[in-house]
């Protein structure tokens, strides 16, 4: 078995996504997987905050061809987002401004030989609408941007990097660009996360806007930026889980874990267990008023010695969750526990008044 293939195995078990049908990998998200990928879209929309956010859309041609990456312009879709513009958010209505918006499609982004995904998909697209003298240095400052923004989310920064893509011969470079952000695993080969494509608008009086300097009237050059969102969902559990590390866990960036944090007691003390049942039900409690995601079901997990510990802990791994908080019944008369780490499985000593803030400077750092 490949090493990939056990990534795919062990994501599977863990309840992130499974395999639609037999014909090759074709990838569904489930509970865990659509909870991760929710945490990157809603990561998306913080990113480049004084965009203009216009709503969902659904496509009604495929996004994959190599004319509709160049041709959107044109599109009844991206007119009606130019409007939009100017008649919701006048004050962005200038040249340089960004448009954000999520489109719907029934077919994917691009083909990948290491898996596909289940249709429809959702796309995460960008629109940057700048003054056409400095198009190629905004469409540099972008590529460099989305590339940190993803060796960031990644557990190897490595894996990451800009592939320029070849245009049609009747494509004039001065006026069209495009870029592939990919992701490589090695021999099984790459994954495209995001395309950045530029395209220059000539003569058309529809599609205008003031330059935030001079205020004269220009024509803006869009550089477009397309994520479809369950690709790049699997893309980075698989990235999670291939780290070639001995141990098997799961490396989620600690902002986009479904789960951030897990609570285990071990009650060797049968006539303790009720007040240690309280105690992590006030610890639940603290922990999701401070706005921390905790493991699914009660919040917290039983255990009767270290090997039922060290089990929970193994599956806490798989599901990426960070931090462990640890409590036995020395906790209920000191009130020191045990803060355990995924990355490094190593348990650091904290009291419980220390909590939540000691997790909520981790998680903001």
């Amino acid at each position: 078995m490949s090493r990939l293939q056990r990534c795919f195995k062990s994501l599977a078990s863990a309840g992130f996504f499974r395999n639609q049908d037999g014909k090759g990998i074709t990838l569904e998200l489930l509970s865990h997987g659509r909870e991760y990928a929710r945490l990157l879209q809603h990561h998306w929309l913080r990113l480049r905050p004084l965009a203009a956010h216009l709503g969902e859309t659904s496509e009604t041609s495929s996004p994959a061809s190599h004319l509709q990456r160049f041709s959107f312009p044109q599109s009844q879709q991206f007119r009606a987002n130019f409007q939009k513009l100017l008649k919701d958010h006048p004050r962005k209505a200038k040249c340089p401004t960004l448009l954000k918006h999520l489109s719907t499609t029934s077919s994917s982004l691009n083909s990948n030989p290491i898996f596909g995904i289940k249709s429809p998909s959702l796309l995460l697209i960008t629109d940057f609408l700048v003054e056409p003298h400095r198009s190629l240095e905004h469409f540099y400052n972008m590529q460099r941007e989305s590339k940190i923004w993803w060796m960031r989310l990644s557990s190897n920064p490595s894996r990451y990097r800009i592939v320029p893509c070849d245009l049609w011969e009747d494509l004039n470079p001065k006026n069209y660009q495009a870029i592939d952000i990919r992701s490589s695993y090695g021999e099984a080969g790459e994954v495209t996360v995001e395309q950045l494509s530029l395209v220059r608008i000539e003569d058309d009086k529809d599609l205008r806007l003031p330059d935030a300097r001079t205020g004269e009237s220009v024509q803006p050059t869009v550089i477009r930026s397309v994520i479809e969102l369950e690709t790049a969902t699997c893309a980075l559990l698989l990235d999670g889980c291939d780290h070639g590390r001995n141990e098997q866990s799961l490396l989620l960036h600690r902002i986009l874990a479904p789960y951030q944090c897990g609570i285990a007691c071990v009650e060797s003390d049968s006539e303790l267990s009720e007040d240690l049942s309280d105690l992590c039900l006030h610890l639940k409690h603290v922990l999701n008023h401070a706005g921390l995601r905790l493991c699914q079901g009660d919040g917290f997990a039983t255990t009767k010695d270290a090997s039922q510990l060290a089990e929970h802990l193994l599956n806490s791994d798989m599901l990426g969750v960070p931090y462990t908080l640890v409590l036995n019944e020395k906790t209920l008369k000191n009130g020191l526990m045990q803060l355990r780490s995924r990355d490094t499985r190593l348990a650091e000593t904290i009291h419980i008044s220390d909590v939540p803030d000691y997790l909520l400077n981790i998680f903001k750092n």
